[in-house]
């Protein structure tokens, strides 16, 4: 269970009231439904498709991402706000790289158009049926030394990465220390970056409870960030632009949410 000071002052303040007990319920529910479909209703064909026609696993990605957008979008609807970034599109393929506060960021992830696999840590792959879904959609496991190794031969495939950088959830919503893996790939592959920065998520699902929050969520893309392989230290560069972006916009967020949270206290006054 998070310290006092790791929990977000709404998640604090919160009261489990039985429509959060029934939302919670529903969310878990209808959700483990969504992955018992696709890993043992889907899951052979998808497997077999991989094992002949899609040996890149495109669709059983699709599949994954169809399912669990509409999810999000059918829990969170107009609480949930997912950004384009102004006057582009995001590039394919790309690498994505995106604060962690939450288990749902991933799925959050999966409301942006890039075809992508994600690095993972061991957890999701010993899941019974989690676990089997990874596989089907050959997400790679960020503790294989070969890790780089299979980014870099995904990216020449044409399919991108979503990673989280900081390596783990952060139970405060402080942006964490970026590892340098990501930035190491796009200047090996000359894939771009996109930081995106993902506001709200660790106050809706925060590491350490079950409780859903009904609380506003965003996804924004911030840019596209080229590599430059003539820097010294090029990747470096990427991690420090990357991080100045996505901490800007978490910085700005916070600020609104105190704002947002002074009128509150000011109206039940």
């Amino acid at each position: 269970m998070p310290s006092a000071q790791e929990i977000p002052r709404d998640r604090q303040n919160a009261r489990l009231t039985w429509r959060i007990r029934w939302r919670t319920a529903l969310v878990y529910t209808w959700f483990g439904l969504y992955l018992l479909v696709l890993s043992v209703v889907l899951g052979p064909l998808l497997w077999l498709a991989g094992a002949t026609t899609d040996p890149q696993r495109r669709m059983a990605r699709r599949w994954t991402r169809a399912f669990y957008r509409h999810g999000m979008r059918g829990f969170c609807q107009s609480r949930m706000v997912i950004e384009n970034l102004p006057g582009q599109t995001i590039p394919e393929p790309c690498i994505v790289v995106a604060n962690h506060q939450s288990a749902i960021d991933i799925l959050l992830l999966f409301q942006l158009s890039p075809d992508a696999r994600c690095w993972a840590k061991d957890w999701p792959f010993k899941k019974p049926l989690l676990g089997w879904l990874m596989r089907l959609c050959d997400h790679l496991h960020v503790d294989d030394p070969n890790v780089l190794e299979q980014a870099a031969e995904s990216i020449r495939q044409g399919v991108g990465m979503y990673v989280f950088p900081e390596g783990t959830r952060s139970r405060s919503g402080r942006l964490g220390r970026f590892h340098d893996g990501a930035f190491i790939l796009a200047v090996q592959t000359g894939a771009p970056i996109v930081p995106v920065a993902i506001c709200g998520s660790g106050r809706c699902m925060t590491p350490g409870y079950v409780a859903i929050m009904d609380v506003p969520i965003t996804v924004r893309p911030l840019g596209i960030l080229y590599p430059d392989p003539t820097v010294p230290k090029a990747h470096l560069v990427l991690k420090r632009q990357a991080h100045s972006l996505i901490a800007a916009a978490l910085n700005a967020d916070a600020a609104a949410l105190a704002v947002e949270d002074h009128k509150s206290q000011a109206i039940a006054k």
